[in-house]
């Protein structure tokens, strides 16, 4: 069964996967790139291609949707508990679910202020920030990924945010990017007493402070500088790791615009 680890784009969903496959996987909880392997994009050809052939899909990558549920149950086979990353919306496409009970038992959701998710998207993709904004108000949003376009949908934030929190036909988990940052060591503890759960996991309170060291911004962005990290696009990965860097970077019409269309979940988080 499958335990998401979902989000909207440059959310810290990298972050959150980085801490839980280095307190889990790793040798002395020492972080590596490829730990992140452990909780892999689900948007991939190796879990696509064994289901449809990635040629044709690429001249309709729409189609991907109707490949989802045959996908998942083929990476459950064996029935054990398995991570996934995944930046879609809990929501259906022309009526195919993009997950339902039958293939997934949980799910860890990650929320990020909009506002600073325009900035870092801005820099992550090389758009211009009006663009960023454009794609966050924007309810059919659809990235194509990779040389075979795999389609991902995000949709708005508004959208993906609550497609996720409000799944009840599985348990979640929502945490925030901030609280992350501002209390990382009770927050990430928080996300491992909810999935020992579904797998056995022993919290201990050592190597939760060891995998945060090892988790740092600082960190993760020097590994990147010095090895490379095949998620980055065009653009350095591991930017600022901030809350609050949107203040000086995003303007007063599109603070309004993001504000305006997400009062009321914005709220609701405490982002106004």
């Amino acid at each position: 069964m499958i335990l998401w680890i979902a989000s909207y784009p440059k959310s810290g969903n990298t972050w959150i996967r980085a801490l839980i496959s280095t307190y889990l996987y790793s040798n002395k909880e020492n972080f590596e790139f490829k730990l992140l392997q452990k909780i892999p994009k689900f948007i991939q050809e190796k879990f696509i291609s064994p289901v449809v052939d990635l040629n044709e899909l690429k001249k309709n990558p729409l189609k991907i949707s109707e490949f989802w549920n045959s996908a998942q149950l083929r990476v459950n086979l064996n029935n054990e508990i398995k991570f996934f990353k995944t930046h879609n919306a809990c929501a259906s496409y022309k009526g195919r679910w993009f997950t339902d009970e039958t293939n997934t038992t949980g799910y860890v959701y990650v929320v990020r202020d909009p506002r600073s998710i325009a900035c870092s998207l801005a820099s992550h993709s090389k758009i211009s920030i009006e663009q960023a904004v454009s794609d966050l108000l924007n309810e059919n949003n659809i990235g194509l990924n990779g040389p075979y376009k795999l389609a991902e949908f995000p949709g708005s934030w508004k959208i993906n945010y609550l497609s996720w929190k409000k799944k009840k036909k599985f348990e979640g988990i929502v945490i925030k990017y901030e609280d992350l940052i501002d209390n990382t060591e009770n927050e990430f503890k928080k996300i491992l007493v909810f999935l020992s759960r579904f797998k056995k996991i022993n919290i201990d309170e050592k190597k939760i402070s060891k995998s945060i060291i090892s988790c740092a911004f600082s960190n993760l962005s020097k590994m990147e500088g010095e090895q490379g990290f095949e998620e980055t696009q065009n653009n350095k990965f591991f930017r600022k790791g901030k809350k609050d860097s949107w203040k000086n970077e995003l303007n007063l019409d599109l603070r309004k615009k993001l504000e305006d269309n997400f009062k009321n979940e914005m709220i609701e988080l405490g982002y106004l």
